[in-house]
């Protein structure tokens, strides 16, 4: 079978890689070739945060929605329950 994964970086590790990285670039003491990887880096980072602002915004959304749905579900029993 596979092995265990290794577990994802978090939105805030990750986000700490990168101001990491922004602050040697803005320092502008690294040399071309180093500044070169660092981009390529930071474009990695910048994937990976929004992949997970998008994963978090769809898990948001979906309680929301179904708080909604669970809220309005009870007010039309009390509505219900009150008729009677």
């Amino acid at each position: 079978m596979s092995s265990k994964k290794k577990s994802d970086p978090s939105y805030s590790e990750l986000s700490s890689e990168l101001d990491t990285i922004l602050d040697e670039i803005e320092s502008g003491e690294i040399d071309l070739d180093e500044l070169s990887d660092k981009v390529e880096r930071a474009a990695v980072l910048l994937g990976h945060c929004r992949k997970k602002l998008q994963a978090t915004e769809t898990k948001v959304k979906k309680v929301t929605a179904e708080l909604e749905q669970s809220l309005g579900e009870e007010a039309a029993e009390t509505t219900t329950e009150e008729d009677e």
